[in-house]
């Protein structure tokens, strides 16, 4: 019994998830009191900060910094993800504006919104084609279609029809796609190609939707 009563001590003692530590935020609205994991005299792992500001979720160096809830002592609160102190990434604002509440979620960078989660392109109807991959080259209103097999450019596409809701056509070598695109892009593709074995014809479909600005290339596999 003394042994056991012995190491119940210890470990209140030395939990750090159960007293409060001399543990630094460096965030001044969060510094007052702080309960969690600590690092070297900082804040760091899962932990609980409250100053004229509150803040409850992950540190890192003294800093908020990966998932958490912040609470500004206005009563607006915003949960996601941090990075350093800074809200980074996808994350959710509830702030009160002309005495209503408002909500503001998305993606955020160097602590400013930068706009909704960007919706990803989606496969309305596949058929006949073993994979299709979507690859975002950069900023900019093209969509650029590559045909593909083994690896190499399908050289065996036939009967080639597509249907597109806008943008210009164009060709080049074995790329076709289109310019001064205005998204969402929809487009539906048929063509006939032989299998690998070039032993079967087949009639392939395709239709997707790109709603994301961008330069898209867009890699269609038999």
């Amino acid at each position: 019994m003394r042994s056991i009563f012995l190491l119940s001590c210890l470990l209140m003692l030395f939990s750090p998830r159960l007293y409060p530590q001399t543990c630094q935020v460096l965030v001044k609205e969060l510094q007052g009191e702080y309960t969690g994991g600590c690092k070297k005299g900082l804040a760091h792992g899962q932990g609980k900060a409250a100053g004229t500001d509150t803040y409850e979720g992950h540190f890192k160096n003294g800093y908020p910094h990966g998932k958490g809830t912040y609470r500004w002592a206005d009563g607006s609160v915003y949960t996601g993800n941090w990075n350093m102190g800074k809200r980074e990434g996808e994350g959710t604002y509830r702030y009160m504006k002309n005495g209503r509440e408002e909500l503001l979620t998305g993606i955020w960078k160097n602590d400013v919104y930068v706009g909704p989660k960007p919706v990803p392109p989606k496969i309305i109807k596949k058929y006949n084609i073993n994979q299709v991959s979507f690859h975002k080259a950069g900023e900019g209103n093209q969509v650029i279609l590559m045909f593909k097999q083994g690896g190499m450019a399908n050289a065996s596409i036939m009967e080639l029809m597509i249907a597109a809701n806008n943008g210009i056509e164009f060709r080049s070598g074995s790329q076709i796609g289109y310019q001064q695109v205005t998204f969402p892009f929809e487009a539906k593709i048929t063509y006939k190609t032989w299998n690998p074995l070039r032993t079967v014809l087949l009639d392939c479909t395709l239709e997707f939707v790109i709603t994301e600005p961008g330069r898209w290339e867009v890699r269609i596999e038999n």
